[in-house]
């Protein structure tokens, strides 16, 4: 069988599992259905892997070496700053204003659930969005296309979104080319999932966490992120371009 339409094969499959564990955890509130769902996801994607080239996860951008975990390290602080920078603008420029911070317990409480959810939902994001695209095609298309073509995936693939409008396309579409390029710099899937990852957590303490309330004005807080991530991709470029050559020379 050709491998494209393993390829599409391992898409199909692995995007119906991911959107019932979306299911699970966003309209029926079922941690075990979502967490069941998730390493089912895993597990077929290691088997897909496997089908498709012989080396299950590694073939997806998930190879388990030490060189990957530090890329992993490294994705985390880039990927907090992506979305602190325009969070202090926004405060800054008076888009968004905080109105209840918790204490600490309360903090931890909320947040370490989530925080080890959204682990496996990034990562399971990003090979159906970025992994498979990338293996499928980093050698068939030029990279800008495949960048556009990952992107479009990825904003597609927020199916409960769509009807949001073009505000939150914007967003979306801007966070699917930030999260590719680190993928065509590295060569792996892990300097992008700990910027994923990261990011969706440093968003859920700022907004869930700490209570944050969008102020009414010129310019929204999600056209104000989708512009600094716009303005960001040549950091996230050249930043995951380093360290890979580092890592290469060690």
């Amino acid at each position: 069988m050709k491998n494209g339409l393993k390829a599409a094969i391992t898409f199909a499959t692995l995007f119906v599992v991911y959107h019932c564990a979306e299911f699970m955890i966003v309209f029926k509130n079922s941690t075990v259905g979502f967490l069941g769902f998730q390493i089912l996801f895993f597990l077929l994607a290691w088997i897909f892997g496997n089908w498709y080239s012989g080396k299950g996860l590694a073939t997806w951008g998930l190879p388990f070496k030490i060189k990957a975990f530090r890329f992993f390290a490294l994705g985390i602080p880039m990927g907090i700053f992506l979305y602190a920078i325009p969070y202090i603008i926004s405060l800054s420029a008076n888009f968004e204003k905080v109105i209840e911070i918790p204490n600490f317990g309360t903090a931890v409480i909320l947040g370490i659930p989530f925080t080890l959810g959204v682990l496996l939902s990034s990562f399971s994001e990003d090979i159906l969005t970025r992994g498979i695209i990338y293996q499928q095609f980093h050698a068939k298309i030029k990279h800008y296309w495949l960048i556009i073509f990952s992107a479009l995936i990825y904003l597609l693939n927020h199916i409960y979104r769509l009807t949001d409008g073009p505000e939150s396309w914007f967003y979306i579409f801007m966070l699917g080319i930030v999260f590719i390029i680190p993928v065509i710099t590295t060569k792996t899937l892990w300097f992008t999932g700990a910027m994923h990852w990261a990011g969706n957590v440093f968003f859920f303490v700022t907004h869930n966490v700490i209570q944050t309330n969008t102020i009414p004005g010129i310019l929204s807080p999600n056209y104000l992120f989708a512009i600094c991530l716009l303005l960001m991709v040549p950091v996230v470029y050249y930043f995951s371009r380093t360290v890979y050559a580092q890592a290469s020379t060690k």
